[in-house]
């Protein structure tokens, strides 16, 4: 079993746990942590591909990289959701909506169901 050592302050708990994730298809991890370092351990599964300190270093600056711009986007998607879902909303005006048959009745079928090579001839 191999271990790996992460500052703290340099790393999320977050971006730590969502590395460890990624491969816990290829080995045992465990995960430990004291008052400056986080701790992983791996330990290869059988029949599986050995994950390589460069690998885990690589997915965790990946996902450091993916919560950073999270947290600096985050007031920025609120904002565009909060307008979608406020131009989908439908005010209930004075005036009432037009029932089915109030529509109908300015279409008379006739109209609307002409045959365009009749009208051309």
């Amino acid at each position: 079993m191999r271990q790996l050592k992460y500052n703290r302050e340099l790393y999320s708990k977050i971006a730590l746990i969502k590395s460890a994730y990624n491969f816990t298809d290829r080995a045992y991890i465990h995960l430990d942590a004291d008052r400056d370092y986080y701790y992983v351990s791996l330990s290869k599964k059988e029949g599986k591909q050995e994950v390589t300190d460069e690998e885990f270093e690589n997915e965790i600056l990946a996902q450091s990289a993916r919560h950073e711009i999270y947290l600096q986007t985050k007031n920025i998607r609120e904002l565009m959701l909060a307008r979608a879902v406020a131009t989908s909303v439908v005010a209930a005006g004075d005036e009432e909506l037009e029932s089915d048959s109030e529509i109908a009745q300015e279409f008379s079928e006739d109209e609307i169901l002409k045959d365009w090579f009749d009208a051309d001839e």
